[in-house]
């Protein structure tokens, strides 16, 4: 070989050698990327919205699913009472690691596989979608606490001979955000719950009124809102118990919760007291509810330290606000009206008989 062609394929070689490590480079440089995008999520629905469907579009792939444990269901309960249901179809909680030990076959670490036999078991049956997949384990040090799955539609993206290295750093990465994600979460939860009856407390509860008058001053909807005062209340802590007026207050709120929609909103407002506000509710509707829940807690049966049942019944007021010339206008006075007229509805239940639902227009 001449000096000439000696020349060209070292220059070939060298062109080669500086593509491939600036393609290294940007590779890198989106990892990097993408390690920040999860690690900056501010809260767990965040994070889970971008493991679930951000991920899928960044990296190109056909679907993606995620497997958390949640032994004794404390995540989900906990994640419902701060936002409801996080309604995603890839995202499965289970009990235990069993599932994940079938998924594996037994062996649970970083898996990548073209088997089609692999892949039909994953994606709820819509395997066909992708031709390979990675199966990453997450892991907080021992401890496995889920696994993310990644399918795509090219038959060699995922491959076993391909290097893992930043399939396992992602892993790791995820694990660590979805642990610190969840630790924070129950901090929030401490702040925004009421631990005796799960409901919200008062400082959520006016939080979500800004912003749904908000959000109605924005669409032009109505916005209601129900104040429920349980009758006679004191005289169960006196003659029964402050344990049993507890008890009392838990029965209320968790017969209370399934009567509502998922936007609805219940919280302890103090004492014996509970609010519930009503998004893109007008009045009449809101009496509706208002009734039902009145029935609802009627026919509560709650037992008292002697085994003994007895019933509570409570009076409700009802008020409601939309957008319009005559009505406030102002967050702070819309805020003000919905509550005042509430409050007065309760007092005029309460002074005409107890166990009914009033409203005060005007």
């Amino acid at each position: 070989m001449s000096i000439e062609e000696e020349n060209r394929c070292l220059k070939n070689t060298l062109k080669q050698l500086i593509e491939s490590a600036n393609h290294n480079q940007q590779t890198q440089e989106r990892f990097y990327a993408l390690e920040l995008y999860f690690l900056e999520s501010r809260s767990y629905q965040t994070l889970i919205e971008r493991i679930l469907v951000d991920l899928k579009c960044k990296l190109k792939l056909a679907q993606v699913e995620l497997f958390l444990i949640d032994r004794d269901g404390e995540t989900q309960l906990l994640i419902s009472e701060i936002y409801g249901k996080l309604d995603y179809d890839n995202l499965f909680y289970i009990e235990n690691v069993q599932p994940l030990k079938l998924i594996y076959n037994d062996s649970i670490a970083l898996t990548l596989s073209q088997k089609q036999s692999l892949i039909n078991s994953l994606f709820e049956k819509k395997a066909s979608i992708s031709q390979s997949v990675a199966l990453i384990p997450l892991y907080r040090g021992q401890q496995i606490i889920g696994s993310l799955h990644l399918g795509s539609s090219d038959h060699s993206r995922f491959h076993p001979d391909l290097a893992s290295n930043f399939l396992q750093h992602l892993g790791s990465i995820i694990s660590v955000c979805i642990e610190n994600s969840l630790n924070q979460e129950r901090y929030k939860h401490l702040s925004l719950v009421d631990l005796l009856t799960r409901a919200k407390n008062r400082r959520y509860f006016f939080q979500a009124l800004a912003k749904e008058i908000a959000r109605s001053s924005r669409s032009q909807s109505p916005i209601s809102c129900l104040f429920l005062d349980i009758d006679h209340f004191k005289r169960i802590n006196d003659s029964r118990g402050h344990l049993v007026g507890d008890r009392a207050l838990r029965e209320i709120a968790k017969h209370i919760q399934p009567l509502l929609r998922q936007s609805d909103i219940l919280a302890r407002f103090g004492g014996e007291e509970f609010t519930v506000l009503l998004p893109n509710t007008a009045l009449e509707q809101a009496l509706e509810i208002a009734e039902r829940i009145r029935k609802k807690v009627a026919d509560i049966e709650i037992l008292d330290d002697s085994g003994k049942i007895f019933r509570v019944t409570t009076s409700i007021g009802a008020s409601s606000w939309k957008p319009d010339k005559q009505m406030p206008s102002n967050p702070a006075s819309i805020q003000n009206y919905l509550i005042n007229q509430a409050d007065k509805a309760v007092y005029q239940a309460k002074q005409t008989g107890r166990n009914q639902v009033c409203s005060i227009s005007g």
